[in-house]
């Protein structure tokens, strides 16, 4: 979550967990199923929220 709220993409997320890129896209759209969000800005919009 800490990489998607930076704004990093899919591709560069998967290389640095060492997971393939579709399982990255599967986890991101379930965190934003989770949050009701429609993208990524929202999702790392709500994850700031938390964190506050």
């Amino acid at each position: 979550m800490e990489a998607l709220r930076k704004g990093k993409a899919n591709k560069i997320i998967a290389y640095e967990l060492n997971l393939c890129e579709s399982t990255v896209k599967v986890h991101i759209r379930n965190i934003m199923k989770k949050l009701k969000a429609t993208n990524r800005t929202e999702v790392a919009y709500k994850l700031r929220q938390m964190m506050l």
